[in-house]
């Protein structure tokens, strides 16, 4: 429960955040600026990695002070039992924030205002609350499939570790596939919001900026 609270959190916080820069970049035209002087896939890695470095040090933090909070409490005979599967959400979140974070920029950019943002991001909320609720709610055979699926899987096989019903080697072939989807919608991500961040006139719609030509660099 921890875990999944702390990714839930982490990915809405920092989600709409990188949203609602990217629309304020767009509606300012400081967007036209940037992308003046830095390709738009320089700009986006910018941005991405910068929220990824502050929210991973926001989980580092609020992870490492638990876990030494735990050393000092009557339950510290289970610390050992917890840091390995602690040190495994880390890596999950790395890779699952830098995923969905490619797709919190390309909803900011199909928003044409801040007041837009709301709207172009609620598919991507609802996928990540579906997800989030089948990780965390999953068990059994259930929960041995959401392990592997992206996002899902930085809560379910955390807790299949602590469980003790995972072995060795699917938590290594779990992440594998978490990076191949993070290539994918980081792919999908930087393509949409490429060929919609310098549009104006309101929302933009998902197919009509995929099917848009690129329009800057």
């Amino acid at each position: 429960v921890a875990f999944a609270g702390l990714f839930y959190l982490a990915m809405i916080i920092f989600g709409y955040a990188i949203a609602n820069s990217v629309v304020e970049e767009k509606q300012s035209r400081i967007a036209e600026i940037l992308l003046t002087a830095v390709p738009s896939r320089q700009l986006l890695l910018g941005k991405i990695l910068g929220n990824t470095v502050l929210a991973m040090g926001q989980m580092v933090l609020i992870v490492g002070v638990a876990l030494a909070g735990l050393s000092f409490s009557p339950w510290k005979e289970y610390l050992s039992l917890v840091t390995a599967p602690a040190l495994w959400f880390l890596v999950y979140f790395v890779v699952g924030f830098m995923a969905l974070a490619c797709l919190w920029a390309a909803a900011g950019a199909l928003a044409g205002r801040v007041e837009d943002v709301s709207s172009t991001s609620m598919p991507l909320l609802m996928v990540v609350m579906a997800v989030y609720f089948y990780g965390l709610l999953s068990s059994g055979s259930s929960q041995v499939i959401a392990s592997y699926i992206p996002v899902a899987s930085a809560i379910a096989m955390p807790t299949r570790l602590v469980s003790g019903s995972a072995a060795w080697w699917e938590p290594i072939a779990s992440i594998l596939v978490s990076l191949i989807f993070s290539a994918l919608t980081i792919w999908v991500g930087e393509r949409i919001y490429r060929r919609a961040i310098l549009q104006t006139g309101g929302r933009m719609g998902v197919k009509a900026a995929w099917r848009n030509t690129d329009v800057v660099r």
